[in-house]
């Protein structure tokens, strides 16, 4: 994509970057989801910072579920402001709210964070006059640009609801800038503040954020002489927001101190700046107060006070390292490399094969791509009858199955298939027995084959051939078919809008789905696939969306975007969702074709991705001509799309990058630290804040609430300035999953 792509991308985005949606009713209240997204940026330097704003809605907020991945994007902060620093709505730079009022952190993000849900009666007030919040601004830090022709559109939804809280939630930041000497084992930074206000706050959560040289970050305060710990943690682990195992209640007078510790011994020089090379020093502090007194810090709440003379008798404790954790370390690690889906090749021929159509795509379990297209038949307006009869009656006498093996661009083909078998190719699937399932759209039937040596073996052909029809005996071109458990699913297709279930023996069990634009109904059923729980993925061509649905045809949810008007095929790598439109959008025709990528259970885009361009229109390369089929490969590394433009029939083979060593770490287990046992009282009100298990996946971290389904200096009147390595919040719900 080019510059103008962009542009349009960017209007697009803005349209829609923000959006809210009542989708869940409880006994006591209404659960809106608000929705603020990046517009399809893609970073320009190394450390790029970029920020969207939007008007906030009144509200009180409950949860936030981060739609954003750690190979992209290296932390997201969503900020509450009177006002924005830019009335552009998107800007570049590190300012976040403007100058003459608050600035609120509402919430943070990194490393494949899961959803934040908050305790029960606690929440963020937002949209309202009191709180000084009328806008959200989402700020992105891009570590890096990326590689390939990648759009961003990672973004945060709020849980919002309208009861208001016995308890209102806030954020305060403890922050040093006090320079490092290098070449010093163990240094301390320290910050201290009196608490003043008459409004009691309860800490119930906490964070701690360093760069490379911090190795411990804690945090006390101090009532009548005695110390009362907050928190402490290595700022090298994943920076969970994590609980306070205990009620706390800091009063006015309490003394509040924080320190981190820094090892600095393999520096000749160091500074405290905002960038990622240079140091920071950060603990956050979640609390509570109640609702129906003052806001003890209406403009924001930030310590950023050096006391030496206050921090003489801080707690050994708040100073000793805590025992290594190599696992949490690990996983903590930040990726060097750039994530990007870049080109890798265009296949015209394989092994000497000049390529037809492209019109299916399927792995088998070798993890071999067997590539399904149409030779020298062309679907063209002459193919068929206006009663849907193919008017070429002999089947295609070349192979149209080739199964190749490929490393990198280099392909080989290991068979050749099909040749007299096939009238008009259109979906091919593998499953795990290795029978390969076919659907024709010129003779309208369904095939399940076996591969004997060189040879393809029929293994039975339901649907009447040569002959379309409605009825429970017919097809009228059907298009796709997956398998799920013992049944397969047929999307017919073209006439029928439908999905059909059929045993593995063909025999029919069942049928979903009618002509039309609502929920599991289709205008063009063009593709089905399957995700990692066992539910299918339905593109809907026409409509210009994947329906997710369960296997008797109950929709789950929809991904549909103002950025596309069609939808040709999609495919699923554990929780992504790619699609790819045949067509571009009617009047931009010049601007290309993408491919976008959702996340399951959002039902809203993250990226997008499109083959290499070099800068300007007159200088770009091949771009995508009418993709018709798109793959991932079992591994996740390469896609595959297929393309059937006249004259310009391809193969696109495009590579996942991303860094080596994330992949090896999807087997690793971590056990995050639970909460200690509370008093009874406040154990109720921590009930849901359980920290759960997380695996980590080289690719992705499922983290979405199936309950909620649906689906210089440091601190100036700006806002707070950017975090710089972990920004992440890390409660979940009772009711999430978090692998």
């Amino acid at each position: 994509m080019n510059d103008r792509i962009l542009f349009n991308l960017l209007l697009i985005s803005l349209s829609f970057c923000c959006c809210s949606a009542a989708v869940r009713t409880t006994k006591n209240e209404e659960i809106q989801k608000f929705t603020i997204q990046m517009i399809g940026y893609s970073p320009q330097k190394t450390d790029d910072y970029v920020a969207v704003s939007v008007e906030a809605t009144p509200g009180y907020v409950v949860g936030f579920e981060p739609m954003a991945h750690a190979d992209r994007v290296h932390h997201m902060l969503l900020y509450g402001c009177t006002m924005p620093a830019s009335e552009q709505g998107f800007w570049r730079g590190m300012e976040t709210c403007g100058w003459g009022g608050g600035s609120y952190i509402l919430y943070a993000w990194a490393r494949n964070a899961p959803n934040l849900v908050l305790p029960k009666d606690v929440a963020f007030s937002v949209g309202h006059e009191q709180d000084g919040i009328k806008y959200f601004v989402l700020q992105v830090h891009y570590a890096q640009p990326f590689a390939g022709e990648i759009h961003d559109f990672s973004g945060v939804t709020m849980h919002i609801s309208q009861r208001k809280p016995m308890n209102l939630a806030a954020v305060m930041v403890f922050v040093s800038g006090t320079p490092i000497p290098p070449q010093l084992p163990a240094f301390q930074n320290n910050i201290t503040c009196m608490f003043q206000s008459t409004t009691p706050i309860h800490p119930f959560a906490f964070r701690t954020h360093t760069h490379a040289m911090g190795r411990l970050v804690s945090a006390f305060f101090k009532h009548d002489g005695h110390w009362t710990k907050i928190g402490k943690r290595n700022p090298q682990w994943p920076q969970l927001f994590e609980a306070i195992p205990s009620k706390l209640t800091i009063g006015r007078g309490d003394q509040m101190s924080a320190s981190c510790r820094f090892d600095s011994m393999d520096k000749n020089r160091t500074n405290f700046r905002a960038m990622g090379v240079d140091e920071m020093c950060n603990f956050y502090m979640m609390f509570h107060y109640d609702a129906k007194l003052d806001n003890p810090y209406p403009q924001g709440a930030i310590c950023a006070q050096d006391s030496p003379q206050l921090m003489k008798d801080y707690p050994v404790d708040g100073f000793e390292l805590l025992p290594s954790r190599p696992e949490l370390e690990h996983h903590a690690h930040q990726s060097k490399v750039p994530f990007g889906i870049v080109q890798e090749a265009i296949h015209e021929t394989l092994g000497g094969v000049k390529l037809g159509q492209v019109a299916g795509l399927a792995f088998n379990n070798q993890k071999e791509l067997l590539v399904f297209h149409r030779a020298e038949r062309v679907w063209d307006a002459n193919t068929f009858d206006n009663y849907n009869i193919l008017l070429e009656k002999s089947p295609i006498k070349d192979p149209v199955i080739l199964v190749i093996s490929y490393k990198g661009n280099q392909t080989r083909v290991e068979k050749k298939l099909g040749g007299g078998k096939f009238y008009l190719p259109h979906g091919i699937y593998v499953d795990k027995d290795d029978n390969v399932y076919t659907t024709d759209v010129g003779s309208h039937t369904v095939s399940k084959w076996r591969i004997e040596g060189n040879e393809l073996k029929n293994v039975w052909t339901t649907g009447e051939s040569m002959l379309p029809g409605p009825d429970e005996k017919h097809f009228c071109k059907p298009t796709g078919i997956t398998r799920i458990g013992d049944q397969l699913y047929v999307t017919d297709g073209y006439c029928n809008s439908r999905v059909v279930v059929l045993d593995l023996n063909g025999k029919r069990i069942q049928q979903f789905g009618l002509p039309g634009e609502e929920a599991g109904q289709f205008n063009l059923p063009h593709d089905i696939v399957s995700d990692s729980a066992g539910r299918i993925l339905v593109t809907d061509r026409e409509n210009g969306r994947v329906q997710h649905m369960t296997t008797q045809g109950h929709v789950i949810e929809e991904f549909k975007s103002t950025m596309f008007t069609n939808i040709y095929s999609a495919a699923s790598h554990e929780d992504y969702v790619f699609m790819v439109p045949g067509r571009p959008i009617m009047g931009h025709e010049s601007e290309g074709i993408a491919v976008f990528v959702g996340r399951s259970g959002t039902g809203l885009i993250e990226y997008a991705f499109a083959p290499a361009t070099r800068g300007k229109r007159e200088q770009m390369g091949p771009q995508f001509g009418q993709p018709h089929c798109l793959r991932v490969s079992p591994d996740g590394d390469t896609i595959f799309v297929g393309d059937i433009a006249e004259g310009k029939a391809r193969l696109w083979q495009f590579k996942v990058q991303r860094e080596e060593s994330m992949t090896s770490m999807s087997s690793i287990s971590i056990g995050w630290p639970s909460l200690a046992p509370a008093d009874a009282k406040y154990n109720s009100f921590f009930v849901l804040l359980a920290i759960a298990i997380l695996v980590l996946g080289a690719y992705c971290v499922r983290r979405r609430c199936r309950n909620l389904e649906n689906g210089g200096s440091l601190f100036d009147k700006r806002g707070f300035k950017p975090l710089r390595t972990e920004e992440t919040v890390g409660f979940i719900s009772d009711g999430s999953e978090s692998d």
